[in-house]
């Protein structure tokens, strides 16, 4: 009698043993289940992150363009193709584009222009503009930047010479030239900003003496 006491015991030890792995090997699988479906969801919004940037960087829309650029496979030299299409008609601009492959993507757009750039080595990088004239002919300029308030005036440098910043209306063409010698040489002619007031330019940037600076440039002459 004493023996089968303790083969039931020994049974039923056996028996809850088992019950407990079962039951943890189920919240085991449960828990591994969250997981990886918490990794899928993960998975899924960084394709959706991605599918964003992508179409941030191929894609662009103004209120009356949609610009579109696609890369051209194995090229070395017009590497992409732009579309610019009209939303209010037929109208659709197409160019090749002879940009650097693999590195180029839609920087901006607007009613006017839609703006591709691409580095060129070290901290040099260029700026193509096609126009939605379709007459108008492509542009190209190096360390171009924007006037924060004005999008039809931007500033260039030329032949890399830094101490000399050139203002540039893309309206008229018409241009003219700054002084900026005592910016800060490791700027490479980069303001920290540039504001239209009026009539004036108002170019804020560090000086090589690693001072702030404000110099006011009067546009008449490129207006």
């Amino acid at each position: 009698m004493k023996q089968i006491k303790i083969s039931l015991l020994f049974f039923f030890l056996i028996f809850s043993s088992c019950q407990n792995n079962s039951k943890q090997n189920a919240k085991n699988v449960l828990t591994s289940k969250k997981q990886i479906d918490t990794i899928k969801s993960s998975e899924m919004d960084n394709v959706i992150s991605d599918e964003k940037y992508l179409d941030s960087v191929y894609k662009c829309e103004s209120n009356d363009f949609i610009s579109k650029l696609e890369e051209i496979p194995n090229r070395k030299s017009n590497a992409y193709k732009i579309t610019i299409a009209s939303k209010k008609g037929k109208n659709k601009i197409t160019k090749i584009l002879d940009t650097r492959p693999r590195m180029s993507h839609i920087n901006y757009c607007n009613e006017l222009y839609t703006v591709v750039g691409f580095p060129c080595g070290g901290p040099s990088y260029s700026q193509v503009f096609i126009f939605t004239d379709k007459n108008r002919p492509i542009e190209q300029y190096n360390y171009s930047q924007k006037v924060k308030n004005n999008q039809n005036i931007i500033a260039h440098i030329n032949n890399e010479e830094f101490e000399k910043l050139i203002i540039h209306n893309l309206l008229n063409s018409k241009e003219l030239i700054v002084d900026i010698s005592d910016s800060n040489m490791w700027n490479y002619g980069q303001m920290d900003s540039m504001i239209v007031k009026r009539n004036n330019l108002i170019l804020y940037y560090v000086t090589d003496k690693k001072k702030n600076k404000i110099k006011t440039i009067d546009l008449k002459t490129i207006l």
